[in-house]
């Protein structure tokens, strides 16, 4: 049930291809961020997410061998595999669970002493790795940039090709990779040298893996989501760009994050700070910082320069907003608080309209009643991109 979904089948896909046990922990890792797991208790959900973090930083730092990163990968797959299952109330298959209890008898087995040896990202497996593949670079440039178990996109390899061949372009590539790398390690060496004994070292990489876990989790299970629903005018505008941008990037020159939603929209078109969305589609974007809040701007999609739609919105994590097309060709931003609403107080609308509720009122909070009638009047509505940054923010979270 779980491996059958969409983000099942691309997390066995890279499990598949992966040659290391690290690229097998981040392909699990994906595979929990893509599944929703609402009854799993969020402190028991950061622990497990922290040690199967110390697989990859553990291997990163030269602290973990082969033995430890392959007990904790199986530790975590199992506890997943379980918690995943319980979720859509089936059981765990004996025959699976039979063959993971298998490899962690072979990693306790008679050669338990021979794999502490190993380090913890050692590449296992047969095939041959593409031309223009991260697999192909050293294994300290692989550590130092955390590149263990990534893949090049189409358009990536060619732009790594087409540096290759320019005159110059690869010397000047690796002599700045090179001085990180050289900074990195000093500060490397000054932290070992002010944190003694390894044991000491493994406690902080917990701690700095914990705190990621954390971050992780509340990307999670606090999205920030947008949905594009029909309005006057909307056969001229078939398709929005949106963007989350930085609070304080006053020329939105780079959204935050990355983008995996270039040829998608809808579920398909999720991404961290860039989703393309069609009428009626939805997407939910969790940026890859720390921040909480961004800077959304809607764009029309075009072949040369996109054409602004809409700007000067202040979105912050767990916000549902609705993107609704004008007469004008423009587009205005409506804060969704009756769907968080009924959300809180667990009352079925049965509409994704947030005006059309057939909940009565009287059950909502009077907090978020207030605040869903005074977002809901076009004066508290965003403003169109003739208005400039000069509206007011919605803050719908």
């Amino acid at each position: 049930a779980v491996l059958s979904s969409p983000a099942g089948l691309k997390a066995s896909a890279a499990a598949s291809s992966s040659r290391s046990l690290p690229a097998i922990g981040k392909a699990l890792q994906q595979l929990w961020f893509d599944t929703p797991a609402p009854s799993w208790d969020s402190k028991e959900q950061a622990l497990w997410l922290s040690r199967l973090l110390a697989v990859a930083e553990g291997s990163r730092a030269g602290l973990l061998s082969f033995y430890g990163a392959g007990l904790l990968l199986c530790d975590s797959l199992m506890t997943f595999a379980r918690i995943a299952l319980e979720e859509v109330a089936l059981r765990l298959d004996e025959a699976w669970a039979e063959s993971a209890l298998a490899v962690r008898q072979t990693l306790q087995g008679r050669c338990w002493e021979h794999l502490q040896k190993w380090p913890g990202d050692r590449r296992c497996g047969g095939g041959t790795d593409p031309i223009l593949s991260c697999d192909r670079l050293p294994l300290s440039l692989r550590r130092a940039l955390d590149l263990e178990g990534v893949k090049l996109s189409k358009a990536q390899a060619a732009g790594l090709g087409a540096a290759m061949i320019l005159p110059g372009g690869c010397t000047l590539a690796m002599g700045g990779v090179a001085c990180a790398l050289l900074v990195k390690n000093a500060r490397q060496r000054v932290k070992g040298s002010s944190l003694g004994d390894d044991g000491t070292a493994w406690q902080q990489l917990q701690a700095k893996a914990l705190v990621r876990a954390h971050l992780l989790l509340r990307r999670k299970c606090r999205p920030i989501e947008i949905k594009y629903v029909p309005g006057p005018g909307w056969e001229s505008i078939p398709r929005v760009k949106v963007c989350l941008y930085s609070a304080s990037d006053g020329f939105c020159a780079v959204p935050v994050g990355r983008s995996f939603s270039a040829n998608g929209g809808g579920s398909s078109g999720q991404g961290e700070g860039v989703a393309y969305l069609k009428v009626g589609e939805d997407c939910a974007m969790r940026p890859g910082t720390q921040a909480e809040s961004f800077r959304l701007r809607v764009y029309q999609p075009a072949q040369l320069l996109d054409v602004l739609l809409h700007d000067g919105v202040e979105a912050r994590r767990g916000d549902r907003l609705l993107i609704v097309p004008t007469a004008d060709g423009r587009v205005r931003c409506i804060a969704d608080l009756w769907r968080r609403a009924a959300a809180e107080c667990e009352l079925d609308f049965g509409s994704d309209d947030p005006g059309g509720s057939s909940a009565d009122p009287g059950n909502l909070p009077a907090s978020l009643l207030e605040d869903a009638l005074r977002l809901s009047s076009p004066r508290s509505q965003c403003s169109d991109a003739s208005a400039g940054a000069s509206s007011s923010p919605l803050e719908a979270g």
